[in-house]
């Protein structure tokens, strides 16, 4: 095996295990109508290993993470939404951002802009995936939609302090975990 391909593994199980440790070791509980949320950095790593090693690899370093979280926190019945919503999102908002870096073509302000703006895209697609997500579970369970919408529209209000806290945390942290990157990589 190449020093490149040692390197990548490396890279990978670094980004999954700050994915699962972010959340494992800080997470704040936030009430809400549906769910248990809280507050926590796995999404600000999740974002950061995309936007470093690109969407494909940031798709299974963060959707690994997140589901060896769920695995041994009681989160079982969350990991098939959690698996495919956090691949779409990778995989889309890491092809957005390989546009953002082509078209900086190396100028770092411009790469730094689209970093920003590619975190609060998926800020957002994930406050309107749990959203729908908690439509459809609630429907699937019983509930009547209007019942389903109003439980899952009261349960928002976490997802979007959340949402804010990783592009605020992302924009903070991009450029010297970039840096470091870098330099190991």
């Amino acid at each position: 095996m190449n020093d490149r391909k040692i390197k990548t593994i490396v890279s990978m199980a670094f980004f999954t295990a700050i994915t699962f440790l972010g959340i494992q070791a800080f997470r704040i509980p936030v009430p809400a109508v549906v769910g248990t949320p809280f507050i926590h950095f796995g999404h600000v790593f999740v974002v950061l290993g995309m936007l470093l090693q690109g969407g494909r690899k940031g798709a299974v370093t963060g959707t690994a993470g997140l589901v060896v979280f769920d695995l041994l926190n009681g989160y079982v019945q969350s990991i098939p939404q959690v698996f495919v919503e956090t691949i779409v999102k990778c995989l889309l908002v890491g092809a957005l951002f390989a546009w953002f870096r082509k078209r900086a073509d190396g100028d770092q302000k411009k790469e730094y802009q689209g970093a920003v703006i590619c975190s609060i895209v998926y800020a957002v697609l994930n406050i309107f995936i749990e959203w729908g997500m908690g439509i459809l579970g609630l429907v699937l369970t019983g509930s009547g939609i209007g019942a389903a919408v109003a439980a899952s529209t009261a349960s928002i209000p976490a997802t979007v302090f959340n949402a804010v806290f990783m592009a605020v945390a992302v924009s903070i942290l991009y450029l010297p975990v970039k840096r470091i990157y870098q330099r190991v990589m």
